[in-house]
């Protein structure tokens, strides 16, 4: 096509329908698995029926648009407010985002809201903008002048904006796949909303005599997944940059930093719901009934039997984050902010979110003992504060970032008042004997990073 730059018409992708063929069963499972467990749908019943033909018929649209020279168009679903997804009418008529390139996540309410479409059912805003502009007969003497005078829309018309495949590297929290909604921040809230009722409704359920507790830990999985596709949402906050496509003539910046009040909200997500034991409490009697299918061969390779260890499952969502927060680019992000704002003192700095995320993962060492009873700390948490004991002392050891000069310097600091929070606290008797072992061996391996020379470059 020769209409090609101002609205992302191209050559369709090879790898997209493998993508979003894979992600929408996983989507669809979710979303179909509590909605079932409230009793809105009946899954032998037409609108089961239903919920499966919407979603095919999201792929197929989408797969369409590619076949059509779309590109995938990934900031098309904050076009749509989070009002307008409650909305019936809206929803049919102008859909759940503002393109069907986009990877849309299901548009699930929570248990108290009205209930709208949940798939993508119509074509978007973008998408009759984008074919005008690439197949729309035009005399040929006025071509370019018209041609100009459509793509100009989208200086003025946010529907129509864009964001492809290669955005997805611009550290925006606005450009994402499976997101939903003007607010992606709120959005990874909702999804935490959603899968632990989840959980607490299939914990509640009462099986059938006949069945095999599959039910179980196919959706403790799928709310742990809901979990984990919601820190990366929340990590782009953490330094992020708001980006936009447009020309001089428009006046309007490329880059903006992300507002300090929602990188700290973001933030205070993370550190509350991500990294908190409680966010992961299930009746024992429901982890030891997580049955497995035993007729399912694409699982049994990687499942060594019935036990589940909700501590893995749990690590591995925990690892995700801590990676983001402790990163070099998160880092050297932080800092490039300062030159893009009149005043950067309020910012959060890197070392602001490190001191946080120290204080939120070894939260147990300012607790005090009730009477009588040992501090304790629990599996999880212990994985969780080896994990960022590694990361820190990892921080210490290796060779600063040319990118990222303030990483040593910050872990150094955060290092050194944490080891001697940890001094401290095994000063202090009332802590089980598990606890204890941990503190200990987690202030030895941290003294010792601090002794150790520092690794310079080129040596």
């Amino acid at each position: 096509l020769h209409r090609v730059q101002p609205v992302g018409v191209g050559q369709p992708r090879r790898e997209s329908v493998v993508h979003l063929s894979a992600d929408i069963p996983e989507q669809s499972a979710f979303g179909l698995a509590l909605l079932v467990e409230r009793g809105e749908i009946d899954p032998d019943g037409p609108e089961a029926e239903r919920f499966i033909a919407d979603a095919l018929k999201d792929v197929v649209m989408h797969e369409v648009g590619h076949a059509l020279g779309l590109r995938h168009n990934f900031k098309a679903s904050v076009g749509v407010s989070r009002a307008q997804l409650r909305d019936a009418r809206f929803t049919a008529e102008r859909g759940i985002a503002n393109s069907v390139m986009d990877y849309q996540a299901l548009n699930i309410p929570l248990h108290d809201e009205p209930v709208a479409d949940y798939h993508m059912v119509t074509l978007g805003a973008y998408d009759h903008w984008a074919i005008e502009y690439g197949y729309r007969e035009l005399p040929p003497e006025r071509e370019a002048e018209l041609l100009a005078e459509i793509a100009g829309r989208a200086a003025t018309d946010d529907d129509l904006a864009y964001a492809t495949d290669e955005d997805l590297a611009n550290g925006d929290p606005a450009i994402n796949q499976r997101d939903l909604g003007d607010d992606p921040l709120a959005f990874a809230q909702r999804q935490l909303l959603l899968a632990r009722e989840l959980w607490q409704r299939t914990q509640a359920r009462q099986l059938p005599p006949d069945d095999d507790f599959t039910l179980y830990r196919r959706n403790l999985e799928r709310g742990l997944a809901g979990f984990s596709a919601s820190v990366p949402l929340l990590a782009k906050y953490v330094g992020g940059v708001y980006t936009r496509r447009t020309l001089a003539a428009s006046g309007q910046p490329l880059v903006t930093p992300v507002p300090a009040d929602e990188q700290r909200r973001a933030l205070d997500v993370l550190l509350g719901e991500v990294f908190a034991s409680e966010s992961f409490r299930f009746d024992p009697a429901f982890l030891s009934r997580l049955g497995v299918d035993q007729l399912d061969r694409s699982q049994a390779a990687g499942r060594a039997g019935p036990d589940f260890s909700l501590a893995t499952a749990v690590i591995g969502i925990q690892r995700g984050a801590l990676d983001a927060l402790m990163a070099d680019g998160t880092a050297a992000r932080l800092a490039d902010a300062e030159a893009k704002v009149a005043d950067p003192r309020d910012l959060p700095t890197y070392a602001e979110v490190q001191e946080r995320l120290a204080e939120a993962v070894w939260a147990e060492l300012a607790t005090l003992a009730a009477r009588g009873e040992p501090r304790n700390i629990d599996s999880l948490r212990r994985n969780l504060q080896r994990e960022h004991l590694k990361r820190l002392a990892a921080g210490l050891l290796r060779p600063a970032s040319a990118v990222a000069a303030d990483v040593r310097a910050v872990h150094r600091q955060v290092a050194a008042r944490l080891e001697a929070d940890l001094r401290k606290a095994l000063a202090r008797p009332g802590w089980s004997g598990i606890a204890r072992a941990h503190l200990a061996d987690s202030h030895a391996v941290l003294a010792e990073a601090l002794r150790a020379p520092l690794v310079r470059q080129g040596v």
